[in-house]
């Protein structure tokens, strides 16, 4: 990662490039360049932003998002859970924590709506917590965030509350993971790593939607160091739960081309498979590298960069949507 300020710096020229930029495209498509971006500056190549969101931006067509309808109560749950779920109501989220966030330190206003937005974590195939997540590790990398920085987490929350969508938690005694001794990071790497797998293996068509079951828990550990204890262990709880949602409602089958079919297979290194995502130009090729190469560094297992280098034979010869 390059350091601060030239990150913050970085980060601020392209949160202000994408001031306009909506949340959706085509048929409920999530914007994906606040994260991609973020994500570029991460692996050190800020100097190549500028023009990959010019690009993107011609690519997708992004439209702006709905106007502002009626402001959220600041006072009034019922009113809040009344708006999770609806999308008309994303610019009105946005305004409601931007103002939360100009009272109250941002990693008071996460805490404070982390459980809340968790239960809704499917929330547009995962983006809103993905974003999120990104988000929070500008915040956490920039010693005094910006108000771009500040206006970013807004958003990544807002379009998490306008999409929330329930996922299935189980009762206690159901629940999949084990009792509240268990490491949380290591339970992390485990479905991560299962997932990396799985998806190395399977080389799914379309080869897109499934990385979520790899870069949604992955996302979930860069809010874990600000989350106490107890919300930990549900966010753990809730990420299993997640990936199993992603791995039975995404559609997908398997292509059989998976390279790590092959007798004798070795992954790309990771700094390969970044620089050859950065190339390739596609934000889930780049997304999925950086994950996979940050949850390697974790428990180093050829799975994650296994499954890296799979999204990106895809993306540079088969196209990636």
């Amino acid at each position: 990662m390059i350091q601060p300020p030239r990150y913050a710096e970085a980060i601020d020229d392209a949160l202000d490039r994408m001031w306009e930029v909506g949340f959706e495209f085509g048929p409920d498509f999530a914007v994906h360049a606040p994260m991609a971006a973020e994500t570029l500056i991460t692996l050190g190549h800020p100097d190549v932003v500028p023009s990959w969101l010019e690009l993107n931006r011609r690519q997708r067509r992004y439209t702006a998002p709905p106007a502002a309808a009626e402001p959220i109560p600041d006072d009034d749950p019922g009113a809040q859970r009344l708006a999770l779920g609806d999308y008309r109501r994303v610019a009105d989220w946005v305004a409601f924590f931007d103002r939360r966030l100009d009272t109250a330190p941002w990693q008071e206003v996460v805490v404070r709506w982390w459980p809340v937005l968790l239960d809704g974590a499917f929330a547009a195939f995962t983006h809103g917590l993905i974003r999120t997540a990104h988000a929070v590790r500008i915040l956490r990398t920039t010693p005094e965030p910006s108000p771009l920085q500040l206006n970013e987490l807004a958003r990544g929350l807002a379009y998490w509350a306008a999409r929330h969508t329930p996922i299935m938690t189980g009762d206690a005694d159901e629940r999949t993971s084990a009792p509240a001794e268990r490491d949380v990071q290591v339970a992390l790497s485990d479905l991560t790593v299962a997932s990396a797998g799985k998806y190395a293996t399977l080389a799914p068509r379309p080869p897109v939607p499934l990385v979520h079951a790899i870069t949604a828990p992955a996302a979930m550990r860069l809010v874990l160091p600000i989350l106490p204890g107890e919300l930990r262990l549900r966010t753990c709880e809730v990420a299993e739960r997640l990936v199993e949602m992603v791995w039975n409602r995404i559609p997908g089958f398997p292509s059989g081309r998976g390279p790590a079919r092959e007798p004798g297979y070795r992954p790309p290194t990771g700094e390969h498979l970044t620089e050859e995502a950065v190339q390739i130009g596609d934000e889930h090729a780049i997304k999925l590298a950086e994950a996979c190469v940050r949850e390697y560094a974790l428990r180093p297992d050829d799975r994650y960069l296994a499954a890296a280098h799979t999204l990106n034979i895809s993306c540079r010869y088969e196209g990636g949507l």
